[in-house]
């Protein structure tokens, strides 16, 4: 009887891989004859197969008799079946952080929760008290919302951006106690300076019709009532992948601002637009030309550097 013939269009490398991925499959003992009539090789090669495999995972690699034949397996205890890896929970984590201003505590503590049963799945071993309390980052904030109150209409507000439709709510603007009821279209959440904002736009209370587009603060959204049904009107997102200056309030327009040499390192540290310009001129001065869809917020920060900002353009 003639021995079965080597397969010459498959390398010894791509059988070991082969190889390596029935075993990792599952822990059930793989025959060494089933083996030799999946990669199409011989019981020889199956056996230096299994000895490289073993050399490589000696801690997982088993291997036996059972009425006559051989068998192997790969006993892996820990399997990252997750789809992410150790530094991607490290940002996940980093992730956690930066949401902690927007988060109430009792949501908090579940993300923390999971991001540990997450960490214990992928490691082999024991981080527990590692992953817990070690916190490498610190993020300081200079006045703090409670969203606690507010995570039934943040989450409505997801909804409705996702189901494309709309909500009627009761919103106190500033310096308004009394507050209006408006029909609303959330198109997007935004989060800055450690508030969560949602862009959308003012309707008629069938949302066929749309007024004007805005930004709503959403911790003073006092009271939201879930319409479902759908939007017949499209809302132009002025922030789709991209940075822009402030919250959107009208069309993007661009300003060039000039900046003492006092103030022209931390300008020249940081992105302000997608869409920016710095100008070095004499005297360690520049001129910053940025692209925003808030005027009157790109006020307020230049008069916030006093003497060391001016507008030039508007």
């Amino acid at each position: 009887m003639m021995g079965r013939k080597k397969d010459s269009n498959v390398s010894a490398g791509q059988k070991l891989l082969k190889m390596y991925h029935i075993l990792l499959s599952d822990n059930k003992p793989h025959y060494q004859s089933d083996l030799a009539e999946i990669l199409n090789c011989s019981a020889q090669t199956v056996i230096r197969l299994a000895e490289q495999i073993e050399l490589s995972f000696p801690e997982c690699f088993c291997s036996g008799k059972e009425k006559n034949r051989r068998w192997y397996s790969l006993q892996i205890n820990h399997k990252n079946t997750l789809g992410l890896n150790y530094q991607e929970l490290r940002y996940l984590s980093l992730c956690r952080e930066l949401s902690k201003p927007f988060i109430p505590p009792e949501i908090g503590e579940r993300i923390d929760q999971t991001l540990l049963h997450l960490s214990m799945l992928l490691l082999e071993l024991d981080t527990r008290e590692h992953f817990a309390t070690s916190t490498p980052i610190a993020f300081f904030t200079k006045g703090k919302i409670d969203y606690s109150e507010k995570v039934n209409i943040i989450e409505d507000l997801l909804k409705c951006i996702e189901n494309k439709t709309f909500c009627h709510i009761h919103y106190i603007a500033n310096g308004n106690q009394q507050g209006k009821n408006h029909y609303f279209v959330p198109r997007k959440l935004i989060a800055m300076n450690h508030a969560l904002y949602v862009y959308g736009a003012i309707s008629n209370n069938v949302a066929t019709e749309l007024k004007h587009s805005t930004c709503l603060a959403i911790h003073r959204i006092q009271k939201l009532d879930f319409i479902n049904q759908k939007v017949a009107i499209s809302i132009a997102d002025p922030i789709e992948n991209k940075t822009m200056f402030g919250l959107p309030e009208h069309e993007p327009r661009t300003f060039s601002i000039q900046f003492a040499k006092s103030a022209a390192g931390y300008i020249k540290e940081r992105i302000w637009s997608d869409e920016q310009k710095i100008e070095e001129i004499e005297n360690g001065e520049i001129i910053l030309t940025i692209t925003t869809s808030s005027e009157r917020e790109l006020n307020a920060w230049v008069r916030g550097f006093g003497e060391q900002a001016k507008m030039i353009t508007s």
